[in-house]
């Protein structure tokens, strides 16, 4: 399995079709990816960084969840699929 066979079974560009494994083959996915959007809008309202380039407390709990939730699960699904995460596009 690899890029071509993921992308052809969920659609779309690979981070795409990645994130949409993620919501079918993992247990607790969406709410994760759910969870990341809700808080990359609160990160985005916050402006990302603050008056001295330091990221924001929204912007810092956005990739905290990123790293230590939602990367675990692309981790899995990469080498589920036989894709070097690099290529997943984070």
């Amino acid at each position: 399995m690899g890029e071509k066979e993921i992308r052809a079974k969920y659609g779309g560009k690979l981070a795409k079709a990645v994130n949409r494994a993620i919501r079918a083959e993992v247990g607790g996915g969406g709410k994760a990816l759910d969870k990341l959007t809700e808080l990359a809008g609160a990160a985005r309202h916050s402006g990302w960084k603050d008056k001295d380039g330091k990221d924001t407390p929204e912007a810092t709990a956005y990739y905290k969840h990123l790293k230590d939730v939602v990367g675990g699960m692309e981790t899995e699904v990469c080498r589920r699929w036989g894709i070097q995460l690099e290529q997943a596009g984070r």
